[in-house]
């Protein structure tokens, strides 16, 4: 009889401490595997430019991710929804997020150039707009308020600056509709709150304003002010359009970027509350305007107030050396002094720059920038734009330049077109084209139709002076665009032709109507 052979415990022992090593090492492969998978080592960094009334909550948001876990970071940058456009427009490194205060902004992004941004996007806050009133006013709705007939002082921002603005601006023309001659009570109610416009909607709280339009959450920030005067929400009886703060991810970001940008979209929507930050949940029901209704009213708005976007070129070729008979002074002085007293046609909101033109003035361009695009107001204020104007000189070979520079200063005119402004090039010149190298005017009237667009109307008007000016030249550039030429024989004149030229094109209604 064959006896069981007896296992003793430390033989058991030694056998149980070897599997269990064996199972460790496995295991613990197979543990390290699945954390080495799931941890991420190298986050994708997403930059997310926002309009400084939302940017802090969405810096509160981004500051609580855990990169490492999300395989993402965010950083959040504040910006005015206005200088992220332009640099949109002008095809600068653009973020991988934009969150502008109105989807206003991304309709005006690609009217103005940036076709490739989002029409809209998905709303990540909300800010009603309301009426700020003071409380010595009875009034108590947006009609008694602001409609025809309104007798409270009222003041309004910029509406192609301001959303809120532009919500005050479409709830009036809703009310005008009503009336027997909507489009004379359109003009009688916008009159008023136009006269003295502010062009940057915070500086409605320092007016001596009865009423004016504001979001809920600037109200209410002003309110908190220590020493502020307390001013009294009124909320729209008819609903217009609100601040809804759309995220879109734009055409640029890489695919790490978007996936991280879509995973803190989602962190977004997931009912973090921004009510802490004045900001209301997003209410995706809420359908935006008609943008043919927005593109009128801001036309509407732009033939009131004069509000314009005008690219001046300016010849300074050597024929503008010529003396003057009569006056004793050059005809670049004059033309100069018709230019600087120009500026007294425009509103202090109007936006001008500033080109000269002769041959080769840049190396084989022949167009030079003077000065470049800023408001009227701050042109006067800092004096450097004057100053540069009065030390522009003729050259004194140089040739007329006519054809490529009315070309580039059109193309430029149309990258930077502006909605809710009268947007116009005026070219002054005392010739004809003379440059041997450019383009024919058959080349130039065909690209100037092919920029053409009725939605966006851009006039060129043509300013000839002296005897030497072709008047059938400048008639046929001015007409392929939808503008018109003025000249005169007699460079003394120029003041003269210059505020008519302006004026027609700036008219008032009813005299004329915005295109």
């Amino acid at each position: 009889m064959v006896r069981p052979r007896r296992v003793t415990a430390p033989v058991v022992g030694l056998s149980v401490l070897l599997v269990l090593s064996v199972v460790a090492w496995i295991g613990g492969d197979v543990v390290i595997d699945r954390l080495n998978a799931t941890r991420c080592t190298d986050p994708a960094t997403v930059l997310v430019t926002a309009a400084p009334a939302v940017a802090p909550a969405l810096s509160e948001v981004a500051d609580a991710l855990d990169a490492t876990d999300e395989c993402y970071r965010v950083e959040v940058k504040a910006e005015p929804a206005r200088e992220t456009m332009t640099r949109l427009v002008a095809g600068e490194v653009s973020p991988s997020v934009w969150v502008p205060e109105s989807t206003m902004w991304l309709r005006q992004a690609r009217d103005s150039g940036a076709w490739r941004v989002p029409e809209s996007g998905i709303s990540v806050g909300r800010s009603p707009v309301v009426l700020a009133v003071k409380d010595s006013v009875k009034a108590r709705n947006w009609r008694e308020l602001i409609g025809p007939g309104a007798t409270s002082v009222a003041g309004i921002a910029d509406p192609a600056r301001d959303p809120a603005s532009l919500s005050a601006l479409l709830a009036l023309r809703g009310f005008a509709s009503a009336e027997k001659d909507p489009a004379a009570a359109t003009v009688a109610a916008i009159r008023p709150v136009s006269g003295d416009y502010a062009e940057r909607a915070e500086d409605l709280f320092t007016r001596p304003l009865d009423v004016f339009p504001t979001s809920e959450q600037a109200l209410e920030r002003h309110n908190s002010t220590p020493g502020a005067t307390r001013l009294t929400a009124v909320a729209p009886e008819n609903p217009v359009p609100p601040l809804d703060f759309p995220y879109v991810v734009l055409p640029d970001a890489g695919e790490a970027q978007r996936a991280g940008a879509e995973k803190f979209l989602a962190r977004l929507r997931s009912g973090t509350g921004f009510d802490r930050f004045g900001l209301r949940a997003p209410d995706d029901k809420i359908a935006g305007p008609e943008q043919g209704f927005v593109d009128e009213t801001l036309r509407l708005w732009s033939g009131l107030t004069l509000t314009a976007r005008v690219l001046g070129v300016l010849d300074v070729s050597g024929s503008m050396n010529q003396i003057v008979p009569r006056t004793g002074t050059t005809r670049m002085a004059l033309a100069v002094g018709a230019a600087e007293r120009g500026l007294g046609l425009f509103k202090p909101g109007t936006q001008i720059g500033l080109w000269k033109f002769s041959t080769r003035l840049d190396g084989d361009k022949d167009y030079k920038q003077i000065i470049p695009f800023a408001s009227v107001k701050d042109h006067l204020a800092s004096g450097q734009a004057i100053a540069a104007v009065r030390a522009t000189r003729a050259t004194a070979n140089g040739a007329t330049g006519l054809y490529d520079t009315t070309l580039a200063a059109y193309q430029e005119a149309r990258r930077t077109w502006e909605l809710g402004r009268i947007n116009i090039v005026a070219i002054m010149t005392d010739g004809r084209n003379e440059d041997p190298d450019s383009i024919g005017q058959r080349q130039l009237l065909d690209e100037l139709a092919k920029l053409q667009d009725k939605r966006r109307p851009l006039p060129v008007i043509a300013i000839g002076m002296g005897p030497d000016v072709d008047v059938d030249e400048l008639t046929r550039i001015a007409e392929a665009t939808g503008g018109k030429a003025f000249t005169t024989a007699d460079p003394a004149g120029i003041s003269d032709i210059f505020a008519q030229a302006l004026s027609t094109m700036l008219c008032q209604p009813p005299a004329c109507r915005p295109q």
